[in-house]
């Protein structure tokens, strides 16, 4: 059974191992700086970094936004010794019963194979295709990045308000921590 343990200092002994999880897993384009992400740890009460615990063994990471109406998830990544587990799957179901809000994330299009595949995760895990034409913010300049497809636990009809307050507060504003 897996357990989400909410970090919120610096000094926290599982924080380096999830930092270099984090640098391993994503891009950098897709990630944010790691000088502002331990500033955000730290001071930034609506992001939820969290250590995935299996079995009180660490096996990832899981980053999400409470934004007040919804919540944002931006990181899920389980460590390759820790894959065939079910952790994924794992999170999303305790996400789906602790978080009872609508859920956002962001997603390649499926223009390969691992997009496809991680597409179809979601799919099978509640998720669906909500929006196709959302352009991801830069996580270190105040300027667009990259095409990306929006999915969620179902539509709702502020949608582009949820996804616009997403591009301001976890982009935009998190520039300040730079």
């Amino acid at each position: 059974m897996i357990t989400l343990k909410r970090i919120t200092t610096t000094d926290d002994p599982c924080l380096e191992k999830l930092i270099a999880l984090y640098e391993e897993s994503f891009p950098e384009e897709e990630r944010r700086d790691i000088n502002q992400l331990k500033r955000m740890i730290a001071e930034v009460d609506a992001m939820q970094f969290c250590a995935i615990e299996l079995d009180e063994k660490l096996a990832g990471l899981a980053i999400y936004w409470d934004m007040g109406d919804f919540y944002y998830m931006e990181h899920l990544a389980v460590f390759p010794s820790m894959r065939n587990h079910k952790i994924g799957q794992q999170v999303l179901q305790w996400w789906q019963a602790n978080l009872p809000k609508l859920q956002l994330l962001e997603v390649e299009p499926p223009l390969n194979e691992m997009a496809e595949r991680r597409i179809n995760f979601y799919r099978r895990n509640g998720l669906e295709v909500l929006e196709k034409s959302y352009i991801q913010p830069d996580y270190r300049e105040d300027k667009d990045s990259c095409p990306l497809w929006i999915m969620g636990t179902n539509e709702h009809p502020e949608l582009a308000s949820f996804i616009k307050t997403i591009q301001d507060i976890a982009y935009r504003k998190a520039l300040q921590y730079l």
